[in-house]
Parts: structure tokens; C-alpha cells; sequence
């Protein structure tokens, strides 16, 4: 029985040491979840276009017009809107978009802890275009309204 004692002691203080030790971020805190999704637009809007819909203070939205971009920034990290037409160039995705009357794709992505404020602007810009989210998968299903975030 003395000899379990003393390895519980000696498993104790090897705790107290690596208790001590730094740790990686990326360890010391879990990883924060990124959802990314697809906007579909029924017309051709810039970011541009977009800016002036979502709800948020100036100071907090920039534009990277050259790129077609927008970063807006939340609580915990930035919701970013991309042009991504051009991801879209093949025969299926253009019958999609045509059968969809879908005119402009940005890819957003978020914090999952920021899913309140993205869903404001998800709203913001369905009140002014329109259009449905689809997730960011091969078939680009399931589809969403601004609603369901």
C-alpha cells in the first residue's frame, strides 16, 4: 500500500509541473468554428451595392473593390462576403444559376459565435435583393432563407 502512495505522489507532482508549463494557444483554447456558406443573388450587385444594406457602422465595413470583398466586422472575428462567380464556369453550375435566376455568387464565411449579427445581414440584404443562401457543398444543398440562421 506505501508503494501506491508514492506513485499517486509522483503522478501528483508531475501535474504540478506540466500544470506550471505554457501551452499553446491553439491548445489552451478550443478552435473556434468558421461556417461558410454561398449567397445567391437574382441580380448583379457589387459589394458596393451590398454596403450600404447591412446594418452595421461605417468604421466597420471595408471594401476591397478590386477583389469584389467585403469584411465586416463582428464581436468575435469578421463576416466576409466574395465574389465568386467566376467558381462557376462549369455546364451544371451554369444550368443551376439559370434555373435559379441567380445573377451574382458570394461565398460568406463567419464565426459560428457571430451568427446573430450575420444573420441581421443576411436579412439586411434579402430585404433589399432577395435571393437564398446555399450551403457550400458540391450540390449546394440544403438551401436557406436569411430566416433559418
Amino acid at each position: 500500500m506505501n508503494g501506491m502512495k508514492s506513485k499517486n505522489v509522483k503522478k501528483q507532482g508531475i501535474n504540478k509541473k506540466t500544470a506550471g508549463k505554457m501551452v499553446p494557444k491553439a491548445q489552451a483554447e478550443p478552435q473556434e468554428e468558421i461556417e461558410e456558406y454561398l449567397y445567391m443573388l437574382p441580380v448583379d450587385v457589387t459589394v458596393q451595392d451590398l454596403k450600404p444594406v447591412i446594418q452595421a457602422d461605417e468604421e466597420k465595413k471595408d471594401l476591397w473593390k478590386e477583389l469584389d470583398l467585403m469584411e465586416v466586422k463582428l464581436s468575435h472575428d469578421s463576416l466576409i462576403f466574395e465574389n465568386f462567380m467566376d467558381c462557376f464556369d462549369s455546364a451544371s453550375d451554369q444550368t443551376f444559376l439559370k434555373e435559379n435566376g441567380v445573377k451574382k455568387v458570394y461565398a460568406f464565411s463567419y464565426q459560428a459565435q457571430d451568427r446573430s449579427a450575420v444573420a441581421q445581414a443576411l436579412k439586411d440584404i434579402h430585404a433589399v435583393f432577395g435571393g437564398f443562401i446555399a450551403s457550400d457543398t458540391e450540390d449546394l444543398k440544403p438551401i436557406y432563407q436569411p430566416e433559418d440562421f
